[in-house]
């Protein structure tokens, strides 16, 4: 199984949207796909799940012993299955990050035990910035793909996640890679192209993609239907098909050398100004 979590920095970067609409995209594909929430909000479900209601259960309650995980794993639009985080109280959600904490490779572990079928997709949605579940995630990636968005913010905070990509993912001879999507471009805003150009040029060849703001997109959410199924010919499932496309190839293509990326120096946002 290749297991890919996608990340950020920092939140409102519209990475749980990206994961889902990932997620189906790859599915279209042919590709199968376990979709597991690692986030505490559980959001991913509002996204892909058919009955989103019927998710307060899920990863947690089968981490802790309290229902099998054949239960906890759902059925979701495009043949996409998901395991949601469920909806816990906060003394539930700090004793399973202790138990996280105290096994640094629980999730690795716990996959492996599933005995997923090689060429299964494992995508992880985590939450934004530094955590016991971003951990988690790191150690058990095979690919990270890395949201952001055409904002100095997104820009100034990336190099957090990218140290821990280099603790934790980079060193590893197993590590496909790291690919980044630049959300919610909107060419029309002179301080958004500027910023998307100078990630564009830090970020090659990395980039997988890049996704336009696009109505679509927020229209699609409520509607609790992804995307590509709202509106299949709109830009934002055009963009998605696209990442899919590269995460795909980038797959293949198997491990390669990997070095410290730039934006992992602190003095990178200074460097390019």
């Amino acid at each position: 199984m290749v297991v890919v979590p996608v990340i950020s920095s920092k939140g409102g970067v519209g990475k749980t949207t990206v994961t889902a609409n990932l997620c189906t995209a790859l599915a279209q594909r042919g590709r199968q796909v376990l979709a597991i929430d690692l986030d505490p909000q559980n959001a991913l479900r509002f996204h892909i799940a058919s009955e989103p209601q019927a998710c307060d259960t899920g990863l947690v309650e089968a981490a802790t012993g309290l229902m099998p995980w054949a239960r906890a794993i759902r059925a979701a639009h495009g043949g996409v299955m998901l395991l949601p985080f469920g909806d816990v109280d906060d003394e539930r959600q700090i004793a399973f990050e202790q138990q996280l904490a105290r096994n640094p490779h629980w999730l690795g572990e716990t996959l492996a035990r599933f005995g997923l079928p090689q060429d299964m997709l494992v995508v992880l949605d985590t939450p934004p910035g530094p955590s016991v579940y971003l951990q988690q995630a790191l150690r058990a990636a095979s690919f990270s793909v890395v949201a952001v968005l055409a904002d100095a913010g997104s820009f100034a905070t990336l190099p957090i996640v990218e140290r821990m990509l280099d603790k934790y993912t980079r060193p590893r001879a197993d590590y496909i890679g790291t690919g980044y999507v630049v959300n919610q471009v909107d060419p029309g805003k002179r301080l958004n192209h500027d910023v998307f150009e100078v990630l564009r040029k830090q970020l090659r060849p990395d980039l997988l993609g890049v996704l336009h703001l696009d109505q679509a997109v927020p229209e699609a959410l409520a509607s609790a239907v992804p995307v590509q199924r709202y509106a299949p010919m709109s830009q934002a499932t055009q963009d998605i098909a696209s990442c899919a496309d590269r995460l795909l190839e980038r797959i293949a293509a198997g491990p390669q050398l990997h070095q410290q990326h730039p934006l992992s120096s602190p003095r990178s946002m200074e460097q390019t100004r």
